[in-house]
């Protein structure tokens, strides 16, 4: 189970501009698939506060549309933004009727019990012909960090504990769409491998997106400097630099409009399939 009040305390950390490396590089690819669409979104919803790159960017996209975001958290990383914010658990969120004509997140949906509900409160606030995009971290998402992780835990706890977050497969991201009824549903995997020359700035860069372990089960002391160091000596490196492979998926979908495009039923078909082998 989720420790909610923990999860808020990790939102509500300010995350310093400097280190926002790693969410912008997850922002990126939200920036680049909302760049291949045609249309002019007018309301549009954030869900996930996650700085102010995103924000920029629908600001000069989207000249005029009306933005508001939703998180757990009472502070924000766009204080200097003028963008309407409430604090929202979506798992007790009650969405209005086709309300937003775009819906986004980054790296935040998955930091709530239900997923597939929230797909559906998702849907259920689209408008007609609205947009659904998401990034969501994958299940080999930082497996080199994992996996020195449970080194180190053996080797001074004789056992691992839980250090990360649940993830959902990418099979079940993509049923989840389908039963929510999402038209076109699209889910694409991407990986970005990273170096850092000092472990240092690669464990701050991952501590910037105040996404640490918030199940109840969680760790409740403090590790020592001798674990970081440990850490580091169980760490992956290539090329005597360590690596960090961040490797996500970015999820996609539509609500049923009629002008979305639609399969023809049998026999609506004017060729046959083997005119063109």
């Amino acid at each position: 189970m989720i420790n909610k009040k923990y999860l808020k305390n990790l939102r509500c950390k300010e995350i310093n501009k400097k280190n926002e490396f790693i969410l912008n590089l997850y922002n990126a690819r939200i920036i680049d698939s909302l760049d291949v669409i045609a249309l002019e979104f007018k309301n549009i919803l954030i869900l996930g506060d996650q700085g102010a790159l995103i924000y920029e960017y629908l600001r000069k996209r989207f000249h005029g549309s009306q933005l508001i975001v939703y998180d757990v958290k009472d502070t924000s990383l766009t204080q200097k933004i003028e963008i309407k914010k409430e604090t929202i658990d979506l798992d007790l969120w009650l969405p209005k009727n086709n309300e937003f004509d775009l819906i986004i997140s980054n790296f935040f949906l998955n930091n709530f019990e239900n997923l597939e509900k929230i797909f559906g409160k998702i849907l259920r606030s689209l408008k007609p012909n609205g947009f659904f995009l998401a990034t969501l971290p994958s299940n080999e998402n930082f497996n080199f960090l994992k996996s020195a992780m449970i080194k180190t835990d053996i080797q001074l706890y004789s056992g691992a504990y839980n250090r990360f977050n649940r993830t959902n497969d990418i099979h079940i991201i993509i049923d989840f769409l389908k039963k929510n009824n999402f038209k076109i549903p699209l889910v694409d995997y991407e990986k970005i491998c990273l170096q850092y020359n000092k472990f240092s700035k690669l464990l701050q860069d991952i501590r910037s997106m105040n996404s640490s372990y918030y199940q109840n089960d969680k760790k409740n002391s403090f590790e020592k400097k001798s674990y970081f160091t440990d850490l580091e000596k169980n760490y992956y490196k290539k090329n005597n630099n360590f690596e960090l492979e961040t490797s996500f998926y970015i999820i996609s979908g539509w609500k049923n409009h009629s002008s979305l495009q639609k399969p023809l039923k049998p026999g609506q078909a004017k060729n046959k399939l083997k005119d063109f082998l």
